[in-house]
């Protein structure tokens, strides 16, 4: 995947040689001519980095990139202000409002990629280390509120054996893998006094449930190299029907991902002991799984897909016990 940068820049000879160049570096380049523009496209597309040129009164730099790092998913987006001839005020105030740094116009072009290339392979160094932290917390988050740090792992080789079934390739099995991982995370911020509890749910408790998707969301966003398990996040607990959360998507809407992730989670969560009854057998876990298929719940088609795997043997051994509080939640 190519590299993407975002040049804010009223039209100029100088932003068009800048694209032009850039491109021929193996860069994509995103064009921006006004501060709406600039953020719209920024928060969308996420951009490796931003150049945002200064050149007041239609772009003002510094105030421009505040607003962009007031959205979360842009923490981690370094953001450079150009500007000629800027005063030792003017860098303070761009370094107070998050840039990453200031240089100066005319800046050759040579020089200019010399510190593009730094400064994304900074930003990459960064994003591995933050994904990092991010896997570790979802398996604490695992291992308090699991009894064991064993589920997500499970359930990701279930997920990959139907993913495998259906011909996916390795990159899209590995980012199914990931999004099993990390598809949890956002159960960080549910209290154990409601994720625990062995009683129903009140309606205020149960919304409380349901925000985990878009928390999961929100805390995995800000990475590139998790971009592409989100809707894995946000949608694992939508329905076919369109009963689901957060999103009410229906049907096909449901990224396949996010539908093989569903089937593995309830499989495996079924064929676990629970804190208020025993681990059902194979047989009867894919008796429920069709059942909430005929619902409307789960997709059918992949549903009989995967018991067919299982029917034939084809399936990886449990390795564990889990005890989360329901596969509902």
């Amino acid at each position: 995947m190519k590299p993407t940068i975002l040049l804010v820049d009223v039209a100029s000879d100088d932003r068009e040689t800048q694209r032009v160049f850039l491109e021929s570096q193996g860069y994509e380049v995103l064009i921006a001519e006004s501060e709406e523009t600039a953020e719209q496209l920024c928060g969308q597309l996420r951009p490796d980095l931003v150049l945002l040129h200064d050149r007041r009164p239609r772009l003002a730099g510094a105030d421009l990139c505040r607003r962009m790092k007031q959205d979360p998913v842009n923490k981690l987006t370094p953001i450079v202000l150009i500007s000629s001839s800027p005063t030792p005020a003017e860098v303070l105030r761009a370094r107070e409002a998050g840039a990453a740094d200031y240089w100066e116009t005319p800046c050759s072009l040579r020089d200019a990629l010399g510190r593009i290339e730094a400064f994304l392979r900074l930003k990459n160094y960064i994003d591995e280390q933050a994904k990092a932290v991010v896997l570790a917390l979802a398996r604490s988050v695992e291992a308090r509120h699991c009894g064991t740090g064993d589920h997500t792992g499970q359930l990701a080789d279930y997920a990959a054996k139907l993913g495998e079934n259906l011909g996916m390739t390795e990159e899209e099995l590995g980012e199914l893998r990931l999004g099993c991982l990390l598809h949890d995370i956002g159960k960080v911020a549910i209290p154990d006094s409601i994720l625990l509890k062995p009683d129903r749910l009140s309606a205020e408790e149960t919304e409380i449930v349901r925000q985990h998707p878009v928390t999961g969301e929100k805390i995995c966003a800000p990475l590139k190299s998790l971009r592409r398990i989100l809707p894995m996040i946000r949608h694992h607990h939508e329905r076919m029907d369109g009963s689901g959360y957060p999103d009410g998507l229906s049907g096909e809407e449901i990224p396949l991902q996010a539908r093989i992730l569903q089937i593995a989670d309830v499989y495996d969560a079924l064929i676990k002991d629970r804190p208020y009854r025993a681990a059902l057998s194979a047989e009867d876990a894919m008796e429920i799984l069709r059942r909430e298929a005929e619902c409307g719940w789960l997709d059918a088609a992949l549903v009989w897909k995967f018991g067919q795997f299982c029917q034939s043997g084809d399936w990886v051994p449990v390795r564990g016990r889990s005890m989360l509080a329901s596969y509902y939640t």
